[in-house]
């Protein structure tokens, strides 16, 4: 028998043994059941997608997900120990042992689980939202067991754990508002800066981003070196700071073609004798 022979019945042999193909049936069976169960519950959730929302029930199917996940491969894995000779029967048994040394190590991790659960119950937020944790605004793009995963306009992604979010300020919830303070010199009428901005607040509405009618304040503050007015528009959560930039621009525009001035700061240097 040549070494190549050999090495083909060594390979077959390992190959033909229960302790291999069966932890490979196991993995291939597990991981279809993960994928079959993903089905199942995005299934479920969705006979009733008239009373949830569906922002609401993305995130729940998420969470079902990781739940089921978890769940099939620690099956996978005694099953495997069992085909390799372990005894499973102490080895749970075990378990209960163990989990109490071990409860100490894994105890954050529970405490995230249960916060996890407990922030789509009390409807905290959903993936998909805006919201403002702490100095941080972004968007809700991840929602797992443990951890949340959140994304601003700079692209920068906050994970904070479960357990960490004791208070959140959903901005989704209820259309946000943009208030916009804008500078005028003080030698500038009232009355035409008046008629400038309520014509800006026309040409905001005419954008299609606002809910309803962009309003002007009137003048909001008497400045250091400028008389400040206000303008306020409503839009989805989302679009606040487009159409932040969008008003800034028409404002912009409008007080140029005006002769408008925009005062900035200027240092006035008395040169003595």
């Amino acid at each position: 028998m040549t070494e190549f022979e050999a090495l083909i019945e060594a390979l077959y042999k390992i190959v033909s043994s229960y302790k291999f193909y069966v932890p490979v049936l196991t993995i291939c069976l597990a991981f279809l059941i993960i994928k079959t169960s993903k089905r199942v519950v995005k299934r479920l959730v969705n006979k009733d997608s008239k009373s949830i929302e569906i922002k609401r029930k993305n995130t729940i199917v998420a969470l079902g997900e990781n739940i089921l996940k978890y769940f099939f491969i620690i099956i996978a894995c005694l099953v495997i120990l069992s085909v390799w000779g372990v005894d499973i029967t102490s080895f749970v048994t075990g378990l209960g042992i163990v989990g109490v040394v071990g409860g100490l190590a894994v105890q954050d991790a529970l405490k995230d689980i249960i916060a996890g659960v407990n922030i789509i119950m009390d409807n905290y937020f959903v993936v998909g939202d805006i919201v403002r944790y702490n100095d941080f605004t972004g968007e809700v793009i991840e929602f797992g067991l443990k951890n949340t995963k959140i994304k601003n306009v700079e692209g920068i992604v906050l994970v904070v754990a479960n357990r960490e979010i004791s208070s959140v300020y959903n901005l989704s919830q209820k259309n946000p508002s943009v208030t916009i303070s804008i500078p005028v010199a003080y030698e500038e009428k009232e009355e035409k800066v008046s008629k400038i901005l309520i014509d800006v607040c026309k040409q905001v509405d005419e954008l299609k981003l606002t809910t309803k009618e962009t309003e002007y304040l009137g003048i909001d503050e008497l400045g250091d070196s400028s008389v400040n007015y206000l303008l306020r528009a409503y839009c989805k959560a989302g679009d606040q700071y487009e159409l932040k930039r969008k008003i800034l621009g028409l404002v912009k525009s409008e007080l140029d073609k005006k002769n408008v001035k925009i005062p900035y700061p200027q240092v006035e240097v008395h040169n003595g004798k």
